[in-house]
């Protein structure tokens, strides 16, 4: 049931979610029979149901750079001086 397929990791509906949720906390269902019901990993189930909502993807490092980060300065400088002048003269 994953939405989408991108370098080896899967996004899961929020639908999933619930019916995960659903199934092990209110229908009593174990972590493992869910994995196997809804066709995801043991580990997957346990993650969704520590998580209400889906967390989302979050970066642990910010993107690296290399060749745009001498210039940041200058495109800084760039983009304030532009602010002052009239829009027509952008």
């Amino acid at each position: 049931m994953p939405e989408a397929e991108a370098e080896g990791w899967e996004m899961y509906s929020v639908e999933l979610y619930n019916r995960v949720r659903r199934a092990c906390h209110v229908e009593g269902m174990s972590e493992r029979e869910a994995a196997r019901q809804f066709g995801i990993d043991r580990k997957t189930v346990s993650k969704m149901l520590q998580h209400s909502v889906p967390p989302g993807y979050q970066r642990k490092e910010p993107p690296l750079r290399p060749k745009l980060d001498p210039f940041v300065a200058v495109i800084d400088q760039i983009l304030e001086e532009d602010k002052s002048k009239l829009k027509k003269q952008r």
